[in-house]
């Protein structure tokens, strides 16, 4: 499968949870933290992530389009999901098999746009 495709494919993945979050935001803090949020403020921020994780997975979707983007987009994207794998094991919760799952996954696709951030550094 050629990297555009995968590009638009995990492009849409993470825009569609993105997009999950900021209309369901506590339905998704209860699957991620099995914790029910009443709080405003947590709703508040779980939307707010919402919409920062559907613009970064329409920047990856983007940028299967534009490859003169792509090492950039594709930068911020893998710091975006390796930070969110290194705070699963700094900050002290009690995440779902699914944030494992979703984060074992965040952490697959950083390495993967990695990898082709250094194989255009050879092009």
């Amino acid at each position: 499968m050629p990297i555009a495709a995968l590009l638009l494919i995990s492009g849409a993945a993470t825009a569609l949870v993105g997009l999950i979050a900021l209309l369901g935001p506590g339905r998704v803090f209860q699957l991620a933290f099995a914790i029910k949020a009443a709080d405003d403020a947590i709703l508040f921020l779980v939307r707010h992530w919402g919409v920062l994780l559907f613009v970064v997975g329409a920047l990856i979707g983007w940028s299967a389009q534009a490859p003169v983007a792509r090492a950039p987009i594709l930068a911020a994207a893998s710091f975006e999901k390796f930070a969110a794998v290194l705070m699963l094991f700094l900050v002290p919760v009690k995440p779902t098999r699914l944030l494992v799952a979703t984060l074992a996954a965040d952490g697959l696709l950083a390495i993967f746009y990695v990898a082709i951030i250094a194989g255009l550094g050879g092009a």
